[in-house]
């Protein structure tokens, strides 16, 4: 059997004709609103790869007495949220349950739980079922947390009157 050489394809316009027509053909001239409708047609369906935050982006939020969070990340699918929690000095996290994995990661500052304190990079991780005792701030803390949706702030000052 004989072989046969592959003969490379050759280019219907070459370089310096393809510069050429492109140079001379003149950007078409689209309407404002057309022009944003075709965007979002393209762009329709396309997912970004990376969503991003700046630090001075987003709103930060009361949710208890000396507890502002900051809300990253929604994922409305697994009813799940990541969070930055800004605690003041002496600011309390009541008692409450866990249905679902929980991530904290100490930021800066401390927070005390059950007896241990827990300072900057140190890593708290809440299998579902588990209920946590009150958390304290003696000196203030941010912390990020991945966790289930946070409830209202109307379930959470009720949770602050439970025993913790």
């Amino acid at each position: 059997m004989r072989k046969s050489k592959k003969i490379p394809p050759r280019e219907a316009l070459d370089h310096e004709t393809i510069a050429a027509l492109s140079a001379a053909i003149a950007p078409a001239d689209i309407a404002p609103d057309r022009l944003a409708r075709m965007r979002e047609r393209v762009l329709q369906g396309l997912e970004t790869t990376t969503t991003v935050l700046r630090s001075n982006e987003g709103e930060w939020q009361d949710l208890l007495p000396g507890i502002r969070i900051k809300t990253l990340h929604v994922d409305r699918q697994q009813g799940m949220q990541t969070s930055l929690w800004r605690l003041a000095p002496g600011a309390r996290i009541p008692p409450h349950p866990h249905h679902k994995d929980e991530e904290c990661l100490v930021l800066e500052g401390s927070i005390s739980h059950d007896g241990a304190a827990y300072n900057a990079g140190d890593y708290l991780f809440t299998r579902p079922g588990m209920r946590h005792k009150s958390f304290t701030s003696p000196s203030g803390a941010l912390l990020m947390i991945r966790s289930e949706r946070v409830p209202n702030a109307l379930l959470l000052r009720l949770a602050m009157l439970l025993p913790g």
